[in-house]
């Protein structure tokens, strides 16, 4: 069965509503999985930016586009989003190598910036998101012979759901997946997250913090 909208009530306004706004590298496959978690509670509020095929998603170009789209200023005095106090950004990156090997100096920049702006936050994926999404379903690093390949990932993830993973079904394992990931979470001495570990989890817990009790709720009515 999908879990729709229709399934999640929203409650009245409350004292502790906020946004979550989500920058992500990849135009389908996170903003489609991060989407499933809109308008599920009145309290919360999850924001993805839709990125078009032609915009800059490096690090850096992922970056500017946060920043033009929720800092307000004299030379950008309208931007996308309405940012509020207790609001929150989250700029999800992947560590997989480009051409140029640019992408590791370009995310120490953006943790960087990120760290000196307040509710400002980074997470990573080694090497690609469906890091994050195989954790939904299984607990421990897999033995890959081409773990550092995301095509070798997204083979895996597809291979762990019955029909691929689903992000209008699938996404509601959320908390598994927040402590499967979690529990497997380590970093290198460039605080990289090492092969087959994800840092989502940090941004998946913010959301969790308002929605996990509607979430279970969904759980006992529909069959997975």
């Amino acid at each position: 069965m999908i879990l729709t909208n229709r399934l999640f009530e929203r409650n009245l306004p409350s004292r502790e509503a906020k946004s979550i706004y989500i920058f992500c590298e990849g135009a389908k496959r996170e903003y489609q999985y991060f989407k499933y978690f809109r308008e599920k509670d009145s309290r919360i509020n999850v924001e993805i930016y839709k990125l078009h095929h032609h915009e800059d998603n490096s690090p850096l170009g992922l970056l500017s586009i946060a920043k033009k789209s929720i800092l307000k200023s004299e030379e950008n005095p309208n931007p996308k989003f309405s940012f509020q106090e207790n609001d929150e950004v989250w700029i999800v990156l992947d560590t997989d190598k480009d051409k140029n090997d640019s992408r590791k100096e370009q995310i120490k920049i953006v943790r960087q910036e990120c760290s000196n702006k307040k509710d400002w936050f980074t997470v990573e994926s080694n090497p690609c998101f469906e890091v994050w999404l195989y954790y939904h379903k299984n607990d421990q690093i897999p033995n890959l012979k081409d773990n550092q390949v995301c095509k070798s990932w997204k083979e895996l993830v597809n291979n762990s759901f019955e029909g691929g993973f689903d992000s209008r079904r699938h996404p509601i394992f959320i908390e598994e997946a927040t402590k499967n990931a979690q529990k497997n979470y380590s970093v290198n001495n460039e605080n990289i997250p090492i092969i087959g570990t994800t840092g989502v989890f940090n941004l998946s817990k913010s959301i969790l913090s308002l929605l996990a009790n509607k979430i279970r709720e969904v759980k006992k009515r529909v069959s997975l």
